[in-house]
């Protein structure tokens, strides 16, 4: 199953502070989004021969770059450009009345913030999963490095939903998101998955892949004493012939 993977760039003090982005400024990763962009490599390392496509921001070049991803770079996956003021955050009031900071629920009032407008972005996305869907046909996993908003509306769109629903879909820095067609309908096959929150410290073996399914533990029944019951031992298959549990 062809697929499309969606990785949100890592932390930036902006993301800390809960800035909105203007469109102008580019953030650099903080030291603790440069150790969240290292995590994601183990889990991307089956997608390097994918289509990667990754916006032309220093924060998600920087990403893909730590991630291990070679990219190309396309201006479609730009954020979403709020062009609010310097230090805006998400919990402020716009002092610029009549602006209205739900952009999700409608464009941004003309003249008040000079943003993008919800339709615009829409545009934009809906393009880059036109793309995506030929190189998914072609036989090619695709790669999106991109920003949070703007996961949000690709992942509303592919599933058919209007774009104002990625509102209803959070997701933290550095998390991994998969597209694709399941029994042939747009599916949503994982999503805010983020390897420096969700994983435990490595053990002995090494990392275990969350985006393949783990291996379930096989049993075989072993002799036990003449005319006793045998006892069951990791490694084998149940009496049913299925994994065990």
């Amino acid at each position: 199953m062809r697929q499309v993977i969606m990785v949100r760039h890592a932390e930036t003090a902006w993301n800390r502070a809960r800035r909105y982005y203007t469109g102008q400024d580019d953030p650099a990763l903080t030291p603790a989004g440069e150790n969240e962009a290292a995590l994601l490599r183990p889990y991307l390392a089956a997608y390097r021969d994918a289509h990667v496509l990754c916006s032309p921001a220093l924060r998600a070049r920087r990403t893909a770059e730590i991630a291990g991803l070679r990219a190309d770079f396309s201006a479609d996956l730009r954020e979403w450009s709020f062009r609010l003021r310097d230090g805006h955050t998400v919990d402020d009031g716009c002092p610029a009345a009549p602006c209205r900071h739900d952009v999700w629920n409608s464009a941004l009032v003309p003249g008040a913030c000079a943003g993008e407008c919800l339709p615009e972005v829409t545009a934009r996305a809906d393009h880059l999963l036109d793309c995506a869907r030929r190189l998914l046909t072609a036989g090619r996993d695709v790669v999106f490095v991109t920003h949070g908003n703007l996961i949000r509306i690709l992942t509303a769109r592919w599933l058919g939903l209007p774009a104002g629903a990625g509102a209803h879909l959070a997701l933290r820095t550095a998390s991994i998101g998969r597209l694709a067609v399941y029994d042939t309908r747009p599916s949503l096959l994982g999503w805010n998955f983020t390897p420096a929150s969700d994983v435990p410290p490595p053990a002995a073996g090494g990392l275990l892949d969350p985006l393949t399914r783990p291996p379930r533990p096989v049993r075989r029944t072993v002799p036990g004493r003449p005319g006793g019951p045998g006892r069951t031992a990791p490694g084998a298959a149940d009496a049913s012939g299925g994994p065990g549990r």
